[in-house]
């Protein structure tokens, strides 16, 4: 007896070696089975797409200065509120420096919603992790439902002098589910 491949339903788009029982006998003869059209591998239905995930940014909007630490401010905190379910897996940090003291380094901690995404309670240098050249920094932070707040505190490791200013910009790209 032959055994029947094909797609009878597949939720996820990765079930196509499920056995479909043989097709119903007529007067002797099989019936032929019509196999979904390549442009549906997509759909559940035409026009209902199946669930999906991709990478997306989300920007971190800083909270204090526009993202400027100066000599009086040293510490500010960076935030991206979800909208869809999203897990942070990539930061991408920039910073501009501008001054002779502006070489301090920022030190962060990342936190979903109350949870601290690091083994330690110590500040990691953020633009190590997140330099645009970083090979491998692939972070696996917890899945977040929409609404909950996605932070990173950053301090300066040294204090700024005078005018001397550092610029910072921040995103992370992870996981949504549509």
């Amino acid at each position: 007896m032959a055994r029947y491949f094909e797609v009878v339903g597949d939720v996820l788009g990765d079930d196509n070696d499920i056995p479909a029982p043989p097709p119903p006998q007529s007067n002797g003869r099989s019936m032929i089975s019509v196999q979904k059209p390549s442009w549906r591998n997509r759909q559940l239905a035409p026009g209902v797409n199946s669930p999906d995930e991709g990478l997306m940014p989300l920007p971190m909007t800083p909270q204090t200065n526009n993202g400027v630490f100066t000599a009086t401010i040293n510490q500010i905190t960076w935030q991206g509120q979800l909208q869809k379910p999203f897990r942070a897996e990539r930061l991408l940090v920039s910073s501009v420096r501008t001054g002779t003291s502006a070489v301090g380094r920022l030190l962060g901690q990342f936190f979903v919603g109350t949870d601290l995404q690091q083994a330690e309670i110590q500040g990691l240098d953020i633009e190590l992790i997140g330099a645009t050249t970083a090979f491998g920094t692939r972070m696996t932070h917890v899945q977040a439902p929409p609404g909950v707040l996605i932070r990173i505190p950053v301090t300066l490791s040294s204090a700024l002098t005078s005018t001397d200013t550092i610029f910072a910009s921040m995103m992370f790209l992870g996981r949504i589910i549509s």
